[in-house]
C-alpha cells in the first residue's frame, strides 16, 4: 500500500491510500483502497506528544475490503504527514517500532540482472542520482544495483509516488543537475568532454533535447504502461509535468547565447544582502520562531506543499510564484547561519 496523489484535478490535490496488484496478464496496477481527501493528517490521532495512532476508521475500511497489511505498515506510509515536532520526538526515542524486515539471500550479478531487466531507465536514473547526487551515472547504470530492487513489483503510479516522495530531499541547487541526468542530455552532448557538467552547454540546444525526451517519455508504452493512472488529458501526463514546470520556471534560468558573460551574470537571480527577513519569510507564510524550528527537510516540505498551491498550473500567478522560489532560495542559505 502507499498514499497517491490524484494529478488529473487542476483545482485541488486530493491523497488515497493505493495498492498495487498484479493483474491476470503480469503487470503491475494500482486500485483505490479510501479517499484520504486533502490532508492525510486527519487520519492520524495523536496520544501525546510522542505518540500516535492511525484512525480506526481506517482500519475499518481495509478491513471491509479484506485488504491484508501489517498495522507497523500503515505506520510507515502515514510517517511523512506526522507533525514535525511529533516526528522528531518520536526519532529522538529510536524511532518506529515494530517495523519487521525480512531476511533476504545475497543474490549473484547475475540474478540481480536478471531480476532488473525490467526497470526502466529513466527509474534507474532517477534513483541513482537520487542516492548519489552525480550527473555521471554511466557506470551505475551499467550494472545491476541491489537498492534498485525496491522498484519491482510495483505499479507506476506507486513508483511515481515514490519518487514523489523522495525528490522532496533535492536541495534546490540539485535540481538542475537532477533534470540534466534523468532526462539522459549528456548522451545528446556526447563525445564532449564537459558533457557532464550542464552549466558549459548550449542552453537553446539543451532546451530542444529536452522537449525531444520528455515527449519521447510521454508516448512511451513501456513507461505509460498499464499500472499508470488515466492522465485525463492529452497533453503531456501528469508524472511529468512537473518536470516540465521544474525546467523552465525553476532550475535552467541560466545563461542565454547572445549574451556576454558579464550580462549572464547580471541578470541571474541572487539573494538580496538588504532584503529583511521578514518580508522573505512573509512570502513563505512562516513566522520567524516557526522557522528556526524546522529541520531544512521541514523547510523543503513547507516549500513543496506551498508550491502545489502558488504554481501558475493551479491558477497562481507566474512572478509571484518566481518570487516564493527566489524568497525560498534566500531562506535555504540563511537557513545555515541562524
Amino acid at each position: 500500500m502507499y498514499i497517491g496523489i490524484d494529478k488529473s484535478r487542476e483545482d485541488t490535490t486530493s491523497f488515497f491510500l493505493r495498492q498495487s496488484y498484479q493483474s491476470e496478464d503480469g503487470s503491475w496496477r494500482s486500485r483505490d483502497l479510501f479517499d484520504l481527501g486533502q490532508d492525510p493528517e486527519r487520519y492520524i490521532q495523536y496520544v501525546d506528544d510522542r505518540a500516535f495512532y492511525i484512525s480506526p476508521e481506517l482500519e475499518e475500511a481495509l478491513a471491509g475490503l479484506h485488504v491484508k497489511y501489517r498495522y507497523s505498515e500503515l505506520e510507515e506510509i502515514f510517517w511523512p504527514f506526522i507533525d514535525p515536532f511529533i516526528k522528531q520526538t518520536i526519532e529522538a526515542f529510536g524511532g518506529l517500532e515494530g517495523r519487521e524486515y525480512k531476511r533476504r539471500k545475497r543474490l549473484t550479478r547475475s540474478e540481480l540482472a536478471s531480476m532488473q531487466a525490467g526497470i526502466h531507465l529513466f527509474d534507474k536514473r532517477r534513483f541513482i542520482f537520487l542516492k548519489y547526487v552525480q550527473v555521471d551515472t554511466d557506470s551505475l547504470l551499467e550494472r545491476p544495483l541491489p537498492f534498485l530492487n525496491v522498484l519491482l513489483e510495483k505499479s507506476r503510479d506507486e513508483i511515481e509516488n515514490m519518487f514523489d516522495m523522495m525528490e522532496l530531499d533535492l536541495k534546490p541547487w540539485e535540481i538542475k543537475g537532477y533534470l540534466y541526468a534523468i532526462f539522459g542530455l549528456p548522451d545528446r552532448f556526447s563525445p564532449r568532454l564537459s558533457r557532464f557538467i550542464p552549466d558549459v552547454q548550449d542552453q537553446e540546444m539543451m532546451d530542444t533535447f529536452f522537449l525531444d525526451e520528455i515527449c519521447r517519455l510521454n508516448r512511451d508504452p513501456k513507461y505509460l504502461d498499464k499500472g499508470a493512472r488515466p492522465s485525463g488529458t492529452d497533453w503531456i501526463h501528469p508524472y511529468l509535468k512537473k518536470y516540465l514546470f521544474q525546467y523552465f520556471d525553476y532550475a535552467f534560468r541560466g545563461p542565454r547565447p547572445g549574451r556576454s558573460f558579464r550580462e549572464n551574470q547580471n541578470s541571474a537571480w541572487r539573494p538580496s544582502a538588504t532584503e529583511s527577513d521578514a518580508s522573505l519569510l512573509k512570502v513563505m507564510g512562516l513566522e520567524k520562531e516557526v522557522f528556526n524550528d524546522m529541520t531544512e527537510k521541514d523547510f523543503v516540505r513547507h516549500f513543496r506543499k506551498m508550491a502545489q498551491k502558488l504554481h501558475p498550473d493551479k491558477g497562481g500567478d507566474h512572478e509571484e510564484f518566481i518570487r516564493f522560489q527566489q524568497a525560498f532560495q534566500a531562506l535555504m542559505i540563511k537557513k545555515k547561519w541562524w
